[in-house]
């Protein structure tokens, strides 16, 4: 594991609310302990002892554990035990300048140590020795449950990949088949222009067989295929079908999930364009909205019909979306005489 990654799980578990209950109770139980089984009350440095102890070991001891500098969660036995040692005697060294700093007001018979630590009483010497060895098992604990927190999480985020493909890879045949169905309309009227309109289904499918199976693709790779297919749907509607593009250029780069305004804008012309004889108005959108992208379809003709129910292309994005959470969101809504499908995307899923 890398050093990022450690520093990421160490401040994670330093924010759990589950840590500081757990320091809390053990520098209380300690301190209880103490004052039942010494004479003589703690000293201000052995009671504040056991919460720094705590603060310290419980975001940390997993550190030399996990420090592997390669993609394994956890370090060999002898590796991890060769890091956790000098680490630890590091930090007891540290905690006990903080009990030396406060002073010491020991019990009868208790005489200071000499050397290393020659402050401290023989009683707060085996606290330390305690503490480091509860530290050294503490480390180890945390570093096995975060490896297998990982393994969980990878295995889980695999499987929402795994699910996440297979939704996208049901759009090619539907896309094939609602486009046909509008080229067999084309091909009754005027046989010159279906042919052309082949050939450009053939380029269209080349593409979003590429398209669909990639995990993420650049904003700018979504309009081209999006100008594919409006392409295909001008050949039919001819000019009943009137697209504008709202676009913010310089989100183009922004990488976000293959296929999220496709069945959008595939079911404003279904719905709402298509069968109105006048045809209709389609926006395409996209734009920042604080730390989120926000890209929309608006589209002039039927209006939406509440409670209808909704087509293959809208139920597959709203599933996709679902597997990334609630970062990103669908929303379908009539606005005076336009119906508007918008998602929206918090920063980090675009």
């Amino acid at each position: 594991m890398q050093a990022t990654q450690i520093l990421n799980l160490a401040g994670a578990r330093l924010r759990a609310p589950g840590t500081w209950g757990t320091v809390l109770l053990f520098g209380t139980l300690w301190n209880l302990l103490r004052w039942a089984t010494g004479p003589g009350g703690p000293s201000l440095g052995e009671a504040v002892f056991p919460f720094a102890f705590g603060v310290l070991a419980l975001p940390l001891a997993a550190a030399p554990w996990q420090w592997t500098g390669d993609e394994r969660p956890l370090a060999p036995l002898a590796r991890g035990l060769a890091q956790a040692l000098p680490w630890t005697a590091l930090a007891l060294l540290l905690l006990s300048t903080l009990l030396t700093g406060h002073g010491h007001r020991g019990g009868r018979g208790e005489q200071p140590t000499t050397g290393l630590l020659p402050s401290l009483p023989p009683r707060l010497l085996l606290m330390l020795v305690a503490s480091g060895t509860f530290s050294l098992l503490l480390g180890w604990i945390l570093a096995d449950r975060d490896r297998e927190s990982l393994r969980a999480d990878a295995q889980t985020t695999l499987a929402q990949e795994a699910q996440a493909l297979a939704l996208q890879a049901q759009m090619n045949p539907h896309v094939l088949y609602n486009t046909l169905g509008g080229l067999a309309e084309l091909a009754r009227e005027n046989g010159h222009a279906a042919e052309e309109a082949l050939v450009r289904l053939a380029a269209l499918l080349r593409r979003l067989m590429e398209h669909t199976a990639r995990k993420r693709v650049t904003l700018d790779e979504e309009r081209g295929l999006l100008e594919g297919f409006l392409a295909l749907e001008q050949f039919r509607l001819g000019d009943r079908l009137r697209v504008t593009w709202a676009w913010d250029e310089a989100l183009e780069g922004a990488e976000v999930p293959p296929l999220l305004l496709q069945p959008l804008v595939e079911n404003a012309i279904k719905h709402g364009i298509a069968p109105c004889r006048e045809g209709g108005d389609l926006e395409i959108g996209l734009a920042r909205e604080g730390h989120a992208l926000r890209l929309w379809v608006a589209n002039t003709g039927l209006p939406l019909v509440p409670g209808a129910p909704q087509g293959m292309g809208l139920t597959n994005l709203a599933q996709r979306l679902a597997l990334i959470g609630p970062a990103a969101h669908l929303s379908l809504r009539q606005e005076g005489d336009r119906t508007m499908a918008e998602v929206l995307l918090e920063a980090g899923h675009a």
